[in-house]
């Protein structure tokens, strides 16, 4: 049936739609139905710069044969949805590099973040800063020179910032800061990601055996982005009347007169993929007062040949669509009269394990001393005993606060010697003052000696922290409090002995605690729930580990933290994208260490957006007493 089944001859197909199909033309239809009113973006924006079909040569030779069909859907990453949001050409982007990763074959579901992308395109390209929109061109250039980072470094928020966020994002949108449209700035930890890129793209011609040449010899998908007419695409925007019963198998007709005339009074844009073609199907056009169109003698208006193209208005979008929801069929007139397109091509990727941050860097399904590549390295010899952080820090000059560097140590066990070793290199040792701290200790391993003497290479032998449990975050302070000197802290290293048997004076004690019992996450509530562990026992608390069971749709949803006796919480988990409905973690907290470790311990889940309702299934902690 045309529309349905594509393959039926037009008449017939024209008697069935009749007969079986909802045709429904909505008057006045409403604009704030969620379900009608997805998100858009800046029309001028999505095509910014875009030469003309006319000033680009043709992809495809004169005598090429295609296929009447072809798709490239088994190489592309899952359906997003962006939302509330209009960065359409970000996620179509984003959708891009996956399906160019997939072909490329390093990372297994690549996942790409397109907060960061958003980010990118305006502070590091310093493109459209004052609007959401972007371009093809400007996003796909902005990896290939600055690179993206994976979702988790950095997950997509769904709302836009308001004034709630920052007074400026109430003004109109061409007045509002960057931070408006980006959602403020990066984390720390997507600033100093991995950085993963594309090749530079390139303008095609938007023409149909030009796109489709592409497609079928290049095997990769093309970005296209253009004026958006509201009534071919069946939006609840339209304010002319519009066709509903396109709507679950994502036809897109070529827009008639009316339509573009109507949508160009309140204009528009948009942008996705193109991944394949049917040069058979064939759909209705749609009249100017909402219904099928026909022609004078009464015969339906047929439109032949369509692009198929992954949406960003995620798998509630033409659910019936054959090819998966979330995918859409849009004619090869609209493709060609009304946007433009832009392609990349496969990555070039070398990675190589890194052996001591609890990555698998290199995707072999192997990480840190577990993988091959690291049998010679350091802290695989000797992975209990030796930490080391190679990364040279900038020490400012004549500053209180410093400059701080971390060794995360993952294994625990009692301390029965430690050493410190640090490699600075400074113009006037006298000034300077190191510390190192671990949970509530802080032992002062330098305080301005040495006077004029050039540089600080030293090792110290520190009992403060014998007896307590090794793992944490250990933290090296170095301050230079005089003028006119400046130097830098190049490495600094932790040797840990641990006690064995009756090496320890004391062996610690771990006291341990849960609560198995369900509790219901209510939706969009900052209340949230809480859940009791009370712990008895002597000595006070080392090293902390809370684990805790969740169950929800959408876990980025969810904010956790733990509290003890009515204390400050301390936060574990914030809106972090979870490639999944289940999350049990064990989360390590210092906050606590040298606290007692009796007492009632709080842990408050609450989910923050709306849409979705989970469980907090079941939480414990550990704790190891010095």
């Amino acid at each position: 049936m045309s529309g349905l089944l594509p393959r039926f001859p037009s008449f017939l197909a024209a008697l069935l739609l009749a007969g079986m199909t909802a045709c429904v033309a909505d008057d006045d239809p409403p604009v704030d139905d969620p379900q009608d009113d997805f998100p858009l973006t800046d029309p001028d924006a999505v095509r910014a710069g875009a030469p003309t079909n006319d000033e680009l040569p043709s992809e495809g030779k004169a005598d090429e044969i295609l296929p009447a069909s072809f798709d490239l859907v088994a190489t592309q990453s899952p359906v997003r949805n962006q939302a509330s949001r209009g960065v359409c050409s970000i996620f179509a982007t984003i959708a891009l590099m996956e399906h160019l990763y997939v072909l490329e074959g390093t990372i297994p579901d690549p996942d790409f973040s397109e907060q960061f992308l958003q980010w990118s395109s305006k502070v590091e390209a310093g493109e459209f800063p004052h609007t959401g929109g972007s371009s093809a061109q400007v996003n796909i250039n902005t990896l290939n020179r600055f690179g993206g980072v994976f979702e988790t470094d950095w997950p997509y928020e769904t709302s836009p910032w308001t004034a709630s966020n920052n007074p400026d994002c109430g003004l109109p949108e061409a007045e509002q800061p960057v931070i408006c449209h980006t959602n403020g700035d990066p984390p720390a930890t997507a600033l100093a990601a991995q950085r993963w890129r594309i090749p530079r793209g390139r303008w095609v011609n938007s023409r149909p055996d030009s796109i489709k040449s592409h497609l079928y010899n290049a095997r990769t998908a093309v970005q296209v982005g253009g004026d958006f007419y509201y009534q071919a695409w069946g939006h609840g925007g339209s304010r002319i009347p519009r066709y509903s019963g396109y709507r679950d198998f994502g036809y897109v007709v070529t827009p008639n007169a009316e339509d573009i005339t109507s949508s160009s009074e309140h204009r528009a844009g948009h942008s996705f993929i193109l991944v394949g073609w049917d040069d058979n199907l064939e759909v209705q056009a749609i009249a100017a007062d909402g219904t099928l169109a026909v022609d004078a003698e009464g015969n339906p208006v047929m439109q032949r040949g369509f692009f198929l193209f992954k949406n960003s208005w995620g798998t509630g979008w033409a659910t019936r669509n054959p090819k998966g929801a979330g995918y859409g069929w849009i004619s090869y007139d609209y493709v060609s009269r009304h946007t433009s397109a832009y392609v990349s091509d496969k990555p070039q990727v070398s990675v190589a394990e890194v052996c001591n941050d609890s990555r698998d860097n290199d995707f072999n399904g192997q990480t840190d001393c577990a993988d091959p590549a690291c049998a010679s390295d350091r802290a695989c010899i000797d992975p209990l005993g030796s930490y080391v952080n190679n990364t040279p820090a900038p020490i400012p000059d004549n500053d209180a606060a410093g400059v701080r560097s971390t060794i995360e140590v993952a294994e625990g066990g009692v301390i029965s010697s430690l050493q410190v070793e640090v490699d600075i290199t400074h113009t006037y040792r006298g000034d300077l003052t190191v510390r190192l701290s671990r949970g509530a200790t802080t032992v002062t391993l330098q305080e301005r000696e040495g006077a004029g003497a050039d540089d600080l290479k030293k090792t110290w032998d520190v009992d403060e922290f014998d007896g307590q449990d090794a793992a944490g975050t250990w933290t090296l302070q170095v301050v230079d409090s005089g003028r006119a000197d400046t130097g830098t802290l190049n490495r600094w290293s932790l040797t840990i002995t641990r006690c064995a048997g009756d090496d320890c004076d004391s062996e610690p004690t771990t006291l341990t605690g849960s609560n198995e019992t369900p509790v219901a996450i209510p939706d969009e509530d900052p209340a949230g729930i809480t859940s009791v562990i009370s712990i008895t026992g002597a000595g006070n608390a080392a090293a902390v580990r809370v684990t805790v069971n969740l169950t929800h749709p959408f876990l980025a949803d969810l904010v956790v933290s733990v509290s003890k006796d009515g204390g400050a919480p301390v936060e574990l988990l914030r809106e972090e994208y979870v490639e999944d409905t289940v999350l049990v973690r064990t989360f390590p907290v210092d906050a606590f260490n040298g606290q007692p470790a009796a007492g009632t311990w709080t842990l408050h889940v609450a989910d923050v957006a709306g849409g979705d309702v989970g469980t907090l299934n079941a939480w414990s902690l550990e704790i190891v007493t010095g």
